[in-house]
């Protein structure tokens, strides 16, 4: 029974990281407005400027239905921790995560309203308005740690692996007590899939939820490929700090022989970037507080490596 169906309703906060996003974040919230169809749910949203650029700063301001507060960061600190800015500036009790360049589907209140509660998180379903793309959730990809969209449709509620970046719904005290996004990584990349197993690992489940329809705006391929050569450093020592965090010694290895492959103008930096961090340190406090081990999960999804073999343990 939903928290709804016990005769209270709960308050959203959604939660939207922009950097240089201008009038889209605008048009975000505009969206959030006209689709919904539970104006009895009290709403807010939480636009977190990540040190934007002072011409591309979003500009906000309430709308019928939707209050609407503005977090800036003096410095650029990365989606990550962005997002637990704007979960930290929170009152709702729950938290949907979404990006600044998105129109939700009709109904979005509703659906989080529903099925929302405990220990779930829910994963919506992203989609392209420029393509047939529609993808629902994501599945990890070890031990390249990163991951590829799940597209056949699930049923309601069915488990998936990792939610979307665009489509995260998670009760906020769970949030809080999963501690967030990890802080330790860097600016973009790999934090959903860290934050996924997780979760996974902690006992809570996440699962799948079709009804909530969340249109993204993807970048085309050359803009795509100017965001990723800025950040692409930092996005290998992202996945080398998930893969340390939870492979077996005989995966890390592997994980580092296929990035140094991959990668070999950015790995050293990244590795000195993850030895001066607190990577092991926080993987003894993963080892010690999460009540299931990584291999857990393998086993829960069935996981091959990403060539379809075992996954060294």
């Amino acid at each position: 029974m939903s928290t709804r169906q016990r005769g209270r309703t709960p308050t959203i906060s959604v939660v939207i990281p922009a950097r240089n996003e201008g009038d889209r974040v605008e048009q975000t919230l505009e969206s959030l407005v006209h689709a919904r169809s539970a104006p009895d749910v009290p709403a807010e949203a939480i636009v977190v400027d990540d040190a934007s650029d002072d011409e591309l700063r979003p500009r906000v301001r309430d709308i019928d239905g939707l209050r609407v507060r503005l977090v800036r960061l003096d410095e650029r600190v990365g989606v990550p921790r962005a997002r637990n800015a704007g979960a930290e500036a929170a009152r709702g009790e729950i938290l949907f995560i979404t990006d600044a360049h998105v129109e939700v589907g009709r109904g979005w209140d509703a659906a989080i309203v529903e099925h929302a509660r405990g220990s779930r998180i829910l994963a919506g379903a992203v989609s392209d308005p420029t393509s047939a793309f529609r993808a629902f959730g994501c599945t990890l990809v070890v031990p390249f740690m990163g991951t590829r969209w799940l597209r056949d449709r699930p049923t309601t509620l069915t488990p998936v692996q990792i939610p979307s970046c665009a489509a995260t719904v998670v009760p906020r005290a769970l949030f809080v007590q999963l501690g967030g996004y990890d802080r330790g990584m860097r600016l973009y990349a790999a934090a959903e899939p860290e934050f996924g197993v997780r979760a996974w690992l902690a006992g809570a489940e996440i699962l799948a939820l079709p009804e909530l329809e969340v249109a993204h705006r993807f970048k085309e391929r050359v803009a795509l490929d100017e965001f990723i050569d800025d950040l692409r450093t930092s996005m290998v020592h992202n996945s080398l700090r998930f893969g340390v965090l939870y492979l077996s010694e005989a995966a890390i290895l592997q994980m580092l022989r296929y990035y140094a492959f991959r990668y070999p103008d950015e790995l050293p930096d990244a590795l000195e970037m993850l030895q001066q961090s607190d990577v092991w340190e926080r993987r003894a406090e993963l080892e010690r507080t999460l009540a299931r081990t990584f291999d857990w999960f393998l086993d829960r999804f069935e996981l091959k490596d990403q060539d379809g073999g075992e996954i060294l343990r």
